[in-house]
């Protein structure tokens, strides 16, 4: 176990229609996914927090990971489940080889992996971080590491 671990678990098994154009991509067993998560962490001495569908909007999912990186130092652990609906958007800086980005589909809107690059960047050197995405159509959305 790391010194300190902290863990965050997203379940969405809808979204606010009115965000996603009338759209509210219901799902069946995302908020239990979460919750397993949660319960796998917490068995592990992990410190959790879990956001499920309405609670799942993009800034509660920000500051959660922004917190978690201000609390997190070298040698610690931080590990994030997400399970919902994933997508593409077109690729507006031009790095992606597909033209496309990948997001995670939050309650109010989607979160791009450009987005989540930046907020690894926030964590200390040394912290290592474990991703879980269950989301269809979101391939990578953590990106490539550079080496």
């Amino acid at each position: 176990m790391p010194k300190k671990g902290i863990s965050l678990h997203i379940g969405l098994n809808g979204v606010d229609p009115s965000h996603y154009g009338g759209w509210d991509g219901q799902l069946a067993a995302c908020e239990a996914d979460a919750k397993d998560m949660k319960a796998l962490a917490t068995s592990q001495g992990f410190t959790p927090q879990i956001l499920l569908t309405k609670q799942a909007a993009a800034a509660a999912v920000i500051a959660a990971i922004q917190q978690a990186a201000a609390k997190l130092k070298r040698g610690d652990l931080f590990f994030l489940s997400y399970s919902g609906h994933g997508g593409q958007v077109p690729d507006t800086n031009h790095e992606e080889a597909d033209r496309m980005d990948e997001t995670w589909v939050l309650y109010d809107r989607e979160l791009v992996d450009d987005e989540l690059w930046a907020l690894w960047s926030k964590f200390a050197a040394g912290v290592r971080i474990l991703v879980l995405s269950d989301s269809c159509h979101s391939g990578t959305v953590t990106r490539a590491m550079p080496v």
